[in-house]
């Protein structure tokens, strides 16, 4: 959104991409992302080698708001060297996600450094786990030495040698001798093993993070779309936490990475170089200056002045008065180069603007311009003419030193800069591995105007290297929460974030109470209790989900980011359906639900409210359908829209498999009309025997109410979708009234079971001499799809947890 540069250029780059012929690789570009929001910063993980902003907007919000300014607007990954031929080897990830292009994609390299389109797919994903989830999953297995209630999270992460993670994921970990995922070892054996008490853990930590994010992603997945460089045949482990302390607001203010780089080529890397690609944009991006402390091992952008752009371009939201300072700290090594060079849509000479070729990234990477010019002291430090003396970090003076080379000091004109900051590797051999840690830290003390909080960070930063080099013993006090919990997005506080709690918001909209402090993930947080109570008697603090007091629509983004997420004891309502003619379920068009066939498409139906009912003035329902028909009920505009007030799942991966939900809430009257337009995905094929040749689509648990949220009784129609000429087959009915259906049964590898309005908490299968063939641990809410095409065929015992009940059903695989 705020650089028109992003725009201009992605025509040529496209043409460009296009021209390079594609070959060896094929994987596709990263899409995952996830927030981290361990303290005070919330700041978005993505896949693909960079960090911090979704394409567009920035996304590392310091401290988080919804709509606050951010203090960083993009962050890259640069990898540079040169192999035993000496050619450049390069990847350098900026803009293109923007563009659709990357240097990076998803997943390990095997080996011999290579990769396929699956396993990208597979590990395009951030893994996450949060303290509550780790300090509960330790408390289980200290208890008598067993884990009873396996968290997902904690099972499936993806560290060495974990037995449970295909259960969880479907898909394999590589055997590596340089390890994944970081984990506390407590039995020694180099093997994660969460059921043997082994948890997700940091390198070198007193202290559990407030939040850890993992990803792996590699440089020889496809064409070096954004560099256009060789590629190094690197496999690159981004580790990422935050600290929540009670007592101490630094490390609340601080973001640590570790970027693990393995070398997976059959060649050594020599001369290579660890960059980090910053465009700083402290708020308002029209008056930042940047700066070095070369003892710190630190760059950092700090304002030009007191006041944080007023009236930013394109609306963007500024730090106001008293701006911070924000620091980029390398941690275990010596920052090795400080540079910048500039956006060439606001100005500056030709030769210091963006890199357009391998070569001119690795320039940045070793301390010269794009052009090949060393950088020199003084000035802008760029002078072709080598009359000033060399350096190697740009402004490396405090701009609080009148006499300092500091950008201050040097009073330019407007500048948007991007700094590169890199660290030297040396020699990497085939298999070899470098560490190299970060730490992004946020100054803005009470009162201090934006040079004495540039003298904060020069203040902190040794302090944060000290808890660093001291594995953060002492630094840090986690806070808990024993009784009340605010879990961020479950509004009406019944153990889930899901649509109904926009009604909650709007009966309660406007009503306030005392500030909540960060973070807002999803964790049981601490927080005074307001005046007034709901209707279900949870009290009012729990409608802020965003902390700041005030019961607001906007609330609601952090529901929906945190959508069918739940928290412990969780039990889903009992399912009902209401039949009644308020609300109708329709073919769209021509579509013949009656008549349907695999793979038809397009299919829509509409949902309409027959009648206008007096006083309605918040509704919410669901849609069931069965999945070994249905693929998928989504709505065309989807998620939430605050200006209607209205929520909708789409097909992304919030909602519940087999179910649609819908919520609204009332800007002026909900009248008679259209709700929603969805769109159905039927199934492409038809692999094995289905119950019957129809299913139905009905609506399950409406809540209609009014503004001061007592209940308004409706119902709505059901409709049944029709597939003639499918093949058919009896259905299974358990014998002992459990309410677990299961089909195909004999089937040929895919297994279906149903369980309306219910949870089951693991499925195990038995061979008839009673030894486990497979198991699955996670919990699955209304119905499951199994896949057991890799066992042989025979008799199985099908066994499922429900509660305290135990199913057994006999299986047979043919």
């Amino acid at each position: 959104m705020k650089k028109a540069l992003l725009r201009s250029l992605s025509i040529l780059f496209f043409a460009l991409g296009l021209a390079t012929a594609y070959g060896q690789h094929n994987c596709n570009l990263p899409q995952q992302q996830k927030f981290l929001n361990g303290n005070n910063i919330r700041a978005l993980i993505l896949t693909g080698g960079d960090l911090f902003w979704n394409g567009d907007d920035a996304r590392f919000q310091v401290p988080y708001q919804p709509n606050g300014p951010s203090a960083i607007y993009a962050q890259g990954l640069w990898l540079g060297g040169i192999n035993p031929g000496g050619n450049l080897k390069l990847a350098a990830q900026t803009y293109g996600r923007g563009r659709n292009q990357a240097d990076y994609w998803p997943g390990p390299l095997d080996e011999a450094g290579a990769t396929d389109v699956d396993a990208c797919t597979n590990w395009d994903r951030v893994f996450s786990v949060l303290r509550y989830q780790v300090e509960a999953h330790i408390s289980d297995f200290e208890d008598n030495g067993v884990v009873d209630n396996p968290i997902p999270e904690i099972l499936g992460w993806p560290a060495q040698g974990n037995p449970y993670f295909s259960d969880v994921y479907g898909f394999e970990l590589p055997d590596t001798p340089q390890g994944l995922a970081p984990f506390a070892d407590k039995d020694g054996d180099g093997k994660y093993d969460p059921l043997a008490g082994d948890y997700p853990m940091i390198r070198n930590s007193a202290v559990i993070p407030s939040q850890i994010a993992w990803v792996v992603f590699n440089d020889n997945g496809n064409i070096h779309f954004d560099s256009h460089g060789d590629p190094l045949a690197v496999e690159v482990q981004l580790t990422s936490w935050a600290f929540d302390c009670s007592d101490n607001a630094q490390l609340n203010n601080t973001l640590f990475t570790s970027f693990k780089v393995i070398n997976r080529s059959a060649q050594s890397l020599d001369s290579l170089y660890l960059g980090l690609w910053t465009d700083f944009d402290l708020g308002c991006y029209t008056d930042d200056f940047i700066g070095t402390a070369p003892a710190l091992n630190t760059v950092f952008t700090y304002n030009k002045d007191n006041e944080d752009g007023p009236n930013c371009p394109q609306g963007v939201a500024s730090y106001g008065t008293n701006p911070p300072a924000q620091a980029l700290t390398v941690l275990n090594r010596e920052l090795s180069y400080s540079m910048f060079y500039n956006n060439s849509g606001i100005g500056g000479p030709l030769g210091t603007t963006e890199p357009n070729q391998p070569e001119a990234y690795y320039n940045l990477l070793t301390g010269r311009w794009p052009d090949g010019t060393p950088l020199t002291f003084g000035g802008n430090g760029y002078d072709p003419s080598g009359a000033n003396p060399l350096t190697n970090y740009v402004f490396p003076d405090d701009p609080n030193d009148p006499a300092g080379w500091s950008e201050l000091n040097q009073s330019p004109d407007e500048q948007d800069r991007r700094t590169v900051s890199s660290v030297g590797l040396g020699a990497l051999q085939p298999g070899a591995v470098a560490v190299v840690d970060f730490a992004l830290s946020y100054f803005r003390e009470d009162g201090a105007d934006y040079l004495e909080n540039v003298t904060a960070m020069y203040e902190g930063i040794p302090l944060l290297k000290n808890w660093y080099d001291n594995q953060f013993e002492a630094a840090c006090s986690p806070p808990s929460c024993e009784d009340d919990c605010v879990w961020a997005g479950d509004l009406n506080a019944d153990g889930i974030a899901n649509h109904c709690d926009l009604l909650a918001l709007g009966v309660g909209l406007d009503e306030s109470g005392p500030v909540r402090p960060a973070p807002y993930n999803w964790s049981p947080r601490n927080g005074e209790a307001w005046a007034g109570q709901q209707g279900n008697g949870a009290n009012e603090k729990h409608l802020d989900a965003d902390g700041n007091g005030q019961a607001a629509y906007e609330d609601f983004f952090l529901s929906e980011e945190h959508y069918n997420l739940t928290h412990s004891g969780y039990q889903p309502p009992a399912p009902e359906y209401r039949e009644g003619p308020e609300l109708l379920l329709e073919a769209a068009g021509s579509v013949d639900l009656g008549n349907l066939s695999p793979g038809q498409s397009p299919i829509f139906i509409t949902i309409d409210l027959t009648e206008d009912l007096p006083d309605l003035y918040g509704l919410a329902f669901s849609l069931e359908y069965d999945t070994a028909y249905i693929e998928s009920i989504f709505a065309l505009q989807a998620g939430y829209r605050l200006a209607s007030r209205t929520f909708q799942t789409g097909s992304g991966g919030s909602a519940l498999a087999g179910q649609f939900d819908f919520a609204t809430v009332a800007v002026e009257s909900i009248g008679q009309g259209r709700l929603s337009l969805l769109q159905i995905k039927v199934k492409d094929d038809f692999l094995y025997p289905l119950p019957a040749d129809s299913t139905l689509i009905r609506f399950k648990n409406i809540k209609a109410i009014r503004s001061d949220g007592t209940e308004i009784e409706i119902g709505g129609t059901t409709v049944a979708a029709r597939f003639p000429g499918i093949v058919v087959t009896g259905t299974e009915d358990p014998s002992d009234g459990a309410p677990v259906r299961i089909f195909p049964n004999p089937t040929n590898g895919r297994l279906e079971l149903r369980f309306p309005g219910q949870q089951i908490d693991g499925v195990a299968l038995f061979t008839a001499t009673g030894q486990l063939a497979w198991r699955q641990r996670q919990r699955f809410t209304d119905s499951a799809s199994l896949n057991l095409g890799q066992l042989p065929e025979g008799l199985y015992f099908l066994q499922v947890q429900q509660g305290a009940q135990r199913i057994v059903r006999k299986v047979v695989l043919r």
